[in-house]
């Protein structure tokens, strides 16, 4: 019984759904009669183009040309921002149901008339606009929208072509310096050209080998040294004279002014610091002496000891 009950409950719910929307007229106007929809653009909008300025209709019945084209001819008006009537043409739809597109015409000229910017247009439909069916609209309705701003939409155009452009170009120079710097990388260690850097400096080709060849020999020292300082544990002091020399050696060859054949200790200049590897090798010269001379005190006692037995 109960659920019989909730079954006779749903039928009766649908059947009072379905009488509601069989009887329900359009919010748009009365029933009976012909209603306005929708439009397009809508009614108090802003930003409407304004080449082939027009507005789109859609009523609740069929409108058509054949039938009472010429009865709706001056039904549907396009008037300027001045209050001016301009040239309306009316064109519908046969397949679509009750959509009428208003457009403004050509002038006297047979030149397509284009919209004012930042303007205010009004389109008045008159309430003896009639539909296929031989009902009319009622009463008078007005639509207003308003063109776009051109200024400011031709400034907000460039605008967004310059930040793309700009875009474009810094994604394209972060490109092209990515790959100029593994170029940079594979040649690095490349041969130098002497005949095109001779060509660049004015200096003789035997003078650019000559340098480069020092400078290969300068990087392969300073690669040399830095490996044994890892090693040994060189002092800061150390890597700073050292540091400091090569950027000394390199200013005067390439003056040409003062050549030298190696790298000094720091205790050639008067230093009296005493660096840690310099320790380390006094430290193991003094134990190596030491041994030494402990050696040869072993020997001589051993020497001695075998004499006595002799006697």
């Amino acid at each position: 019984m109960k659920k019989a009950g909730r079954i006779l409950s749903l039928v009766v719910i649908l059947v009072m759904l379905t009488t509601a929307i069989c009887f329900a007229a359009p919010e748009t106007g009365e029933a009976g009669g012909l209603n306005l929809i929708s439009t397009y653009p809508e009614d108090g909008s802003k930003g409407a183009a304004t080449e082939n300025m027009g507005i789109k209709l859609y009523f609740d019945t069929q409108l058509s040309e054949e039938v009472l084209g010429e009865k709706n001819k001056d039904a549907i008006q396009i008037f300027g921002p001045e209050g001016d009537k301009l040239p309306t043409r009316v064109l519908y739809a046969p397949k679509e149901e009750g959509v009428v597109l208003v457009i403004v015409d050509t002038d006297k000229d047979g030149k397509t008339i284009k919209g004012e910017s930042n303007a205010e247009y009004t389109v008045k439909i008159s309430g003896n606009l009639t539909a296929d069916n031989g009902a009319t609209l009622g009463q008078n309705k007005e639509i207003k929208f308003r063109t776009m701003n051109e200024a400011t939409n031709n400034t907000v155009s460039m605008v967004l072509m310059f930040v793309m452009m700009g875009g474009i170009m810094f994604y394209s120079t972060k490109a092209m310096k990515k790959e100029m710097e593994k170029t940079m990388e594979v040649f690095k260690d490349a041969p130098v050209n002497p005949y095109k850097e001779a060509k660049k400096t004015g200096k003789s080709v035997e003078e650019i080998v000559e340098q480069d060849k020092r400078n290969r020999e300068r990087q392969e020292a300073k690669a040399a040294r830095k490996a044994s300082k890892a090693a040994a544990g060189n002092s800061e002091y150390q890597e700073y004279f050292d540091e400091y020399y090569e950027e000394y050696l390199a200013m005067y060859e390439a003056e040409g002014k003062h050549k030298v054949k190696g790298p000094r200790p720091i205790a050639a200049a008067g230093s009296k610091y005493i660096t840690g590897r310099k320790a380390e090798a006094e430290a193991r010269k003094a134990a190596e002496a030491e041994k030494k001379a402990q050696q040869a005190k072993w020997a001589a006692n051993a020497k001695k000891g075998k004499g006595k037995k002799k006697k």
